[in-house]
């Protein structure tokens, strides 16, 4: 089976920045019109994606028992409720980079205030996921806040979405760096940034693009499915303070649940009980993603088989590689 960073991008340059212009022109109510085909072409036309979303809902749904957001097992009705989501995601992007969202629509639900970050002298490390909007927490943050914040990114749509912002609006501050491989030039380079207070922001729920067997299986939602390591061990090179960092649609509809969460002062992996720390922290992680896919659960954006078993995979349950 494939690995997700195999499965084509379906968009282009073209496509987002005609997409944004036709927010920039007509706003939401333009952006929705435009955005109600698209979602429901790639919805009808993206067999794989369609199904990966059905399994995930029913697996939540399954995973959750009493707890459950559904009141039924999900059909194709939830899965098309699901890629919409994602539509209106992209459009909060946007909405977050020209400045849109602020500060007053965003709750802080999490331990840790961005103010915090901003009163301390050292820098750290956010670890996200695709659960939730990333790009509306790093927009405000970078807006209201003097951090820097480094962005780490694996895909190439990733850079045509910000270098089409960039052509809608000069003046937004994206500090993305794109990357296929954490080596040691690269972790050096952030170490400098970090101890000059910057901040380090990456996704915990994707496995390596160059090499998914330096990975670790972890049960989540109720079966082992595979977690890179990269993200931990950067963390531990980095020598510096960890956080769990969510941004998620409220109910309403209206403003934004942030989830930012001290985790350790500093991440240590020892050598020889390595697999144990890594173990101990991504508990915690997907403790926290469970959690909030059954208080968001239209909100988790992995359109692929996530519990698949790659091929290449060296890994077994419970068993650590090497950083990628």
């Amino acid at each position: 089976m494939k690995h997700w960073a195999a499965t084509e991008e379906r968009g282009s340059y073209l496509g987002i920045l005609i997409v944004l212009r036709a927010y920039k022109y007509g706003g939401h109510v333009l952006m929705r019109l435009v955005l109600a085909p698209v979602i429901f072409y790639f919805f009808l036309t993206g067999g794989n994606a369609r199904r990966a979303s059905l399994d995930y809902l029913r697996r939540l749904h399954n995973f959750s028992g009493d707890a459950s957001p559904f009141a039924s097992v999900p059909t194709w009705r939830d899965s098309l409720r699901h890629f919409w989501q994602f539509g209106l995601a992209s459009l909060e992007k946007t909405d977050a980079w020209i400045g849109r969202i602020r500060k007053q629509h965003v709750q802080n639900c999490g331990n840790t205030h961005f103010r915090d970050l901003e009163q301390r002298p050292e820098g750290g490390v956010l670890i996200g996921s695709h659960l939730g909007n990333l790009e509306v927490a790093r927009a405000i943050a970078s807006s209201s806040y003097s951090k820097r914040m480094n962005v780490l990114v694996f895909t190439e749509h990733a850079q045509a979405f910000n270098r089409a912002l960039r052509e809608l609006n000069p003046n937004v501050t994206v500090d993305v760096i794109q990357v296929t491989n954490i080596d040691m030039g690269l972790a050096i380079m952030l170490r400098e940034r970090v101890d000059q207070g910057e901040f380090v922001v990456i996704v915990g729920d994707r496995t390596s693009v160059t090499d998914p067997s330096q990975s670790v299986h972890h049960h989540f939602l109720g079966k082992p499915a595979q977690f890179a390591i990269g993200p931990w061990v950067l963390a531990s090179i980095l020598e510096c303070p960890v956080y769990f960092l969510f941004c998620l649609r409220n109910s309403t509809g209206a403003g934004y649940d942030l989830h930012l969460d001290f985790v350790t002062a500093q991440l240590q992996l020892p050598r020889r009980s390595r697999q144990q720390h890594i173990d101990a922290i991504l508990s915690q992680y997907i403790a926290k993603l469970e959690t909030l896919c059954r208080h968001y659960p239209y909100q988790w954006f992995n359109f692929f088989d996530f519990w698949q078993q790659q091929e290449t995979a060296a890994t077994t349950e419970g068993s650590v590689g090497n950083a990628d």
